[in-house]
C-alpha cells in the first residue's frame, strides 16, 4: 500500500504569508480609511457653488454632499423623499436662506433640527445688494448700491422707493432683515392682494397712472403676472422690492467670506481638523484673489457694452467688477414674462444698442430668441449655478472664469 508524504515547500509558504500579510494589511487600511470618513463632519450643501467651496475647505479631511445638482434650479425646488436622508444625517447644513430656496426651509428645519445650519444670507461681513426695480436698469444710480454693504441700509433704499407711507413697511424691514425666516414659506399666496395694488399706484404714478388702472382690470391671472414682472413678488413668496439679492456667491469677496465661516464653523464641529479648515480656507482665499485680476482683464476689452440678462441673477457679479448690465428680460426665472415686459424689453435693446441677451441652461431659451426678434444682437449664455461644470472644489473659480468668458465672447462678436 502506498503512502504519501507531505513535504513542506518553503517558498510557496513564503508566498502565502505575504499574501496573508497584504490581505489583513489592506483591511487595516480600509479599516482605517472608514475610520477617518466617519470621524469627519457629515457636511450638506444646497447649491453647487455652495458644494464647491465646502470642497476647497474640507479637502484633506472629508466631502460634502449636495441636495440641488444638475440642471435642477434652487428657485422653487422640491425635495425629493431620497434626498431626505442627507438632512436627516447632518451635521452641519450651508445654505443661502429660503430668499434663494423657500422650498427648503421647512425640510431643513424639520430634518436637520439637531444640525449646526448656518444661513449664508444672515452672516457678518457679507457684502449685500437689493434686486434692481423693473426692466431698464439703467435707469437706475448705480453709484447708491455701494452704500448697501449691510441689511442695516435696506431702510435708506426703501426710502429712495418712497415707500414710507405703506403700513406694512415695518414686517417688510423684518422679512428684509432676515429676523423671521420661518415666515418667508408661508407668504407664497402673495398675502394681501391689496397691498401688492397700493404697491402698482406708487410705483405708476403720472404718467404711467392711467396705464395702471387699465392694467387692474385684466383678469386676476394676468395681474398675477404682471404683479410678479414689475417686481412686486416672485415664487418666493415676498417682495422683490427693496429685498436683498441672495445670489452672493457671484461677489467673489463674498466667495471667500463664505469659505471663511465654513472653516470656523468646522472647526467648532470637528476641533481636530480645526487647523487644516482654517489652512484650506486661506489657501482658497489667495486662489480666488488672484483670479479676480485675470477676471478684470478678460472683461475689459468689451468694457462699456451693452447686454441684457435672462434674469436679475448676475447683481453681485456686476457689481464687484463694475460691468453692470442694461436690463433683465424677467425678474422670476419661474414667472412667464407678459407680453408688455417682452416689449418693453425689445424696445430697450433697439433704444440701446445692447450688443448681447443671455439665456441660462436652467430655463427654456425660447423667451430669448422671442426677445431679439427685430434686432441685431447676439444670443450668448450665463451659467450662475456651474451646472455643467463637475462638482468639486475646482467649480466655483472656474463658474467665475465661465461666467466672464462667457460675457467677453458674446460682447466682443466671438460667439
Amino acid at each position: 500500500m502506498a503512502s504519501f508524504i507531505m513535504i513542506s515547500n518553503p517558498v510557496r509558504n513564503s508566498k502565502r504569508l505575504l499574501a496573508q500579510t497584504a490581505i489583513a494589511g489592506s483591511f487595516a487600511l480600509a479599516a482605517t480609511t472608514m475610520s477617518a470618513h466617519a470621524e469627519a463632519p457629515n457636511v450638506v450643501t444646497t447649491i453647487k457653488p455652495l458644494h464647491s467651496i465646502a470642497s476647497a475647505v474640507m479637502e484633506g479631511v472629508g466631502k460634502p454632499h449636495i441636495i440641488i445638482d444638475g440642471a435642477a434650479s434652487p428657485h422653487g425646488f422640491a425635495l425629493k423623499p431620497s434626498q431626505a436622508f442627507l438632512l436627516q444625517g447632518a451635521d452641519v447644513v450651508f445654505w443661502i436662506g429660503p430668499s434663494l430656496s423657500a422650498s427648503l426651509a421647512k425640510p431643513i428645519s424639520a430634518m436637520a433640527a439637531d444640525a449646526t445650519t448656518v444661513e449664508l444670507m444672515d452672516v457678518a461681513n457679507m457684502d449685500h445688494l437689493p434686486y434692481r426695480e423693473g426692466a431698464n436698469f439703467d435707469s437706475h444710480d448705480h453709484g447708491d448700491h455701494e452704500d448697501h454693504a449691510s441689511h442695516e441700509d435696506h431702510d435708506e433704499h426703501e426710502k429712495h422707493a418712497d415707500h414710507e407711507e405703506h403700513d406694512d413697511h415695518d414686517d417688510h424691514d423684518e422679512h428684509a432683515d432676515h429676523e423671521d425666516h420661518g415666515d418667508h414659506s408661508e407668504h407664497a399666496d402673495h398675502k394681501d392682494h391689496d397691498e401688492h395694488e397700493e404697491h402698482d399706484e406708487h410705483e405708476h404714478e403720472g404718467a404711467e397712472k392711467e396705464h395702471a388702472h387699465s392694467e387692474h382690470a385684466h383678469d386676476s391671472e394676468h395681474e398675477h403676472e404682471k404683479h410678479a414682472d414689475a417686481g412686486h413678488a416672485d415664487e418666493h413668496g415676498h417682495d422683490h422690492e427693496g429685498a436683498m439679492d441672495p445670489h452672493i456667491w457671484l461677489n467673489p469677496d463674498n466667495g471667500i467670506a463664505i469659505a471663511a465661516v465654513m472653516a470656523e464653523t468646522l472647526a467648532k464641529t470637528d476641533p481636530d481638523n480645526a487647523e487644516i479648515y482654517k489652512k484650506n480656507a486661506a489657501a482658497f482665499a489667495e486662489r480666488i484673489e488672484t483670479l479676480e485680476t485675470k477676471i478684470a482683464e478678460t472683461l475689459k476689452p468689451v468694457e462699456g457694452k451693452k447686454f441684457v440678462v435672462f434674469h436679475d441673477a448676475y447683481h453681485h457679479f456686476e457689481h464687484h467688477f463694475d460691468f453692470e448690465a442694461s436690463g433683465a428680460i424677467t425678474i422670476s426665472p419661474e414667472t412667464v414674462a407678459s407680453a408688455s415686459r417682452v416689449a418693453e424689453i425689445q424696445d430697450q435693446i433697439k433704444d440701446l444698442s445692447v450688443t448681447c441677451v443671455f439665456q441660462e441652461p436652467q430655463f427654456d431659451a425660447k423667451l430669448v430668441d422671442v426677445v431679439l426678434e427685430g434686432s441685431d444682437a447676439r444670443k450668448g449664455t450665463l451659467d450662475p449655478l456651474g451646472t455643467e461644470l463637475d462638482n468639486g472644489a475646482d467649480l466655483y473659480p472656474e463658474l467665475l472664469s465661465s461666467l466672464s468668458a462667457s460675457l467677453n465672447s458674446c460682447l466682443s462678436g466671438q460667439s
